[in-house]
């Protein structure tokens, strides 16, 4: 087994603390009742995600906006969003989208 690489474990950190601060963002929204946006924007490879949690539209203006940019924004949202506390686990489609973008 080859030792991992100084690059390779910085972007599996940067990707962890992401994933942390996108599920830290959504429990904020539902404990306190709070529409939250989190805009994350990675500046090697300008790749960009968002964490949209209002179901009001109050944040949209910045989705469309976003529409337009490449590489397309991986958008999550809180209704896709079941994250268990309890057990860690997050299997919605927004969290395997996360995982995916971990790939790109």
């Amino acid at each position: 087994k080859s030792p991992t690489s100084p690059k390779k474990m910085m972007r599996q950190k940067r990707d962890q603390r992401k994933k942390n601060l996108i599920r830290q963002a959504y429990e904020y929204s539902k404990l306190c009742d709070a529409d939250v946006c989190l805009g994350i924007r990675i500046r090697e490879s300008s790749q960009v995600t968002t964490f949209l949690s209002d179901s009001t539209g109050f944040w949209s203006g910045l989705s469309s906006q976003l529409e337009t940019y490449y590489p397309r924004p991986i958008q999550i949202t809180a209704k896709g969003f079941d994250f268990n506390p309890a057990t860690d686990e997050d299997d919605s489609t927004a969290a395997h989208k996360l995982k995916a973008a971990k790939t790109i």
